[in-house]
């Protein structure tokens, strides 16, 4: 194995918010073969195994991890142009963000929306990853994974990877025993952009827009809404945005005619958290303990201590206030690990 499987390692260095206690043991895996050695080694050892990738969407508990974690590290980038389109087939182990400065430095649209979000490629179907009017899905074509008790090895079409909003097959008990090993994409040589969202809507009248101006342009909004990841413990944006009834979307408008909504499926909008907890609820730049919604983004969750239980406590208090005075249920868009909370 590229690395040897180690004991008793801190979760805490190998996430963005910074947080978590020991994995019983720990391996960084950067090819199949090596992965199915590992999950070999989990089966040997009876142990519950976790695929972690850059760490910048979950929450281990203080107590740690009973069984194996295994770094997803799996590299490699190949591009096939054919007929004004690009097959992009990436190993689960890239960095995200440096997967699309690639894309973008080559010319090829689809990417440029999801710039700066940080993260391994294998993350970004499970979480079907989406930004500024753009959701990975959209992009995906096929899926290659690993089957965690079996080794099987298979492809899972766009459409049998079942994508909803944050929401993916991965994400299912059954999906769950998948792991993600490689993920294709299918981009454009032919200029398509997407600029519906407000934020980026002023570059429709740009003349000769590029994939890389638009990408400029979405690190320059990310770097004014989201803390330095090297400096301070956050995942980014910690909840979902949540997705009601037309009734009650119409209710809450009469009281907040400004509310942001946008129509999710037939009979239902999503509405922007952000909004509702920043001028609804005031909740903006509030903390408890060292634990703070992010003074310039409230969807922002951002950790100034090393403690698990802080960060649940904190996120379970705003969901219950929100559901509280806006009716609204609310849920972590961060992967909780709370088999492992007492």
């Amino acid at each position: 194995m590229d690395s040897t499987i180690q004991k008793n390692v801190s979760l805490a260095a190998h996430t963005t918010l910074k947080v978590g206690g020991a994995a019983d043991y720990f391996v960084r895996v950067t090819t199949v073969e090596e992965l199915k050695q590992a999950v070999t080694f989990a089966q040997q050892k009876a142990l519950p195994v976790f695929l972690l990738g850059g760490g910048s969407n979950v929450l281990f508990a203080d107590d740690g991890f009973r069984g194996l974690v295994i770094q997803n590290a799996i590299a490699g980038i190949s591009y096939v142009e054919e007929a004004g389109a690009v097959a992009l087939v990436c190993g689960a182990g890239e960095m995200w963000d440096s997967l699309v400065a690639d894309a973008v430095s080559k010319e090829y649209w689809g990417l440029e929306n999801l710039s700066a979000i940080p993260g391994t490629v294998g993350a970004t179907p499970y979480q079907n990853v989406g930004a500024y009017g753009v959701e990975v899905s959209s992009l995906i074509t096929r899926v290659v994974c690993l089957h965690v008790d079996t080794l099987e090895e298979k492809i899972f079409s766009n459409q049998a990877c079942a994508f909803g909003y944050r929401d993916s097959y991965f994400k299912t008990a059954a999906g769950k025993k998948w792991i993600i090993t490689q993920v294709h994409f299918q981009l454009s040589v032919v200029a398509k952009p997407v600029l519906e969202y407000k934020d980026v809507a002023h570059l429709q009248t740009r003349k000769n827009l590029t994939a890389q101006a638009v990408r400029d342009e979405i690190i320059s909004i990310r770097s004014q809404k989201f803390p330095d990841w090297d400096t301070v413990g956050t995942a980014g944006s910690f909840f979902k945005n949540p997705i009601i009834s037309d009734a009650q979307y119409t209710a809450l408008k009469e009281t907040y005619p400004e509310l942001p909504a946008f129509a999710a499926s037939s009979g239902e909008w999503k509405v922007s958290l952000g909004w509702i907890l920043d001028k609804a609820l005031h909740l903006k730049g509030y903390c408890e303990q060292d634990v703070c919604l992010y003074e310039k983004q409230a969807l922002v969750l951002v950790n100034y201590g090393h403690s698990s239980t802080h960060i649940k406590s904190f996120y379970q208090a705003i969901q219950k206030r929100v559901h509280a005075e806006m009716g609204i249920v609310i849920k972590p868009e961060v992967q909780v690990v709370e088999n492992n909370f007492k």
